[in-house]
């Protein structure tokens, strides 16, 4: 079960994993239109209202496209026999973890209190600090962090599959799939800003 969660990629082939990496795309995709979330950027989250499921849909296409050129790129230039679609499989599956942090915002409860706490800033006088509720700060504090829990295993799945589709090895492989996920999320940024 370990390897199924944290290295699913030694265990199957990219053509079942590009089936159940689709498949949970949509449903989870269409799942956080509900919860008002919108993955607009590589390593994005935010809750609007409203939310339509074609947005949510496009949203993750998008991120996923982006991601396996960009890894793809970086896993030609450093081995030749790196192939598209296994890229893309791990695109997929490294994704899914992600898409579960939108069951957070139930009943709109972050997105409700995110609005609050911005609202709060707004209001201080300048140099003060506003006064927070306790169960406020806890929530967001609580989702917080969830979510660089999440990541985490979105950054360890997406380099476990890259590793096993390149053949990567050592510091440095490390350190340019570092630099290309940041890259492939400065240029979702800068695609979602130019179509939003």
């Amino acid at each position: 079960m370990k390897k199924i969660l944290f290295n699913p990629f030694e265990q199957f082939l990219e053509r079942p994993l590009i089936l159940f990496g689709t498949a949970a795309t949509i449903v989870l995709s269409m799942t956080a239109a509900y919860f008002n979330a919108r993955f607009d950027g590589v390593l994005d989250l935010h809750f609007y209202s409203p939310t339509f499921m074609a947005d949510t849909l496009m949203d993750n296409a998008l991120n996923i496209v982006i991601l396996s050129l960009s890894l793809f790129t970086l896993g030609k230039i450093r081995n030749n026999k790196t192939r598209l679609i296994d890229i893309f499989a791990t695109s997929l599956i490294a994704r899914i973890p992600y898409y579960f942090l939108a069951f957070f915002n139930w009943n709109n409860i972050i997105l409700i209190e995110s609005e609050k706490l911005r609202q709060q800033f707004q209001k201080a006088q300048p140099g003060t600090v506003p006064q927070f509720e306790n169960t406020q700060m806890l929530l967001l504090f609580v989702f917080a962090g969830v979510s660089i829990v999440f990541l985490a295993w979105f950054t360890y799945l997406l380099y476990q599959g890259y590793k096993v589709a390149t053949n990567a090895k050592g510091a440095a492989e490390v350190v340019l799939f570092g630099i290309t996920l940041i890259i492939a999320e400065v240029i979702s940024k800068i695609i979602f800003y130019l179509i939003h």
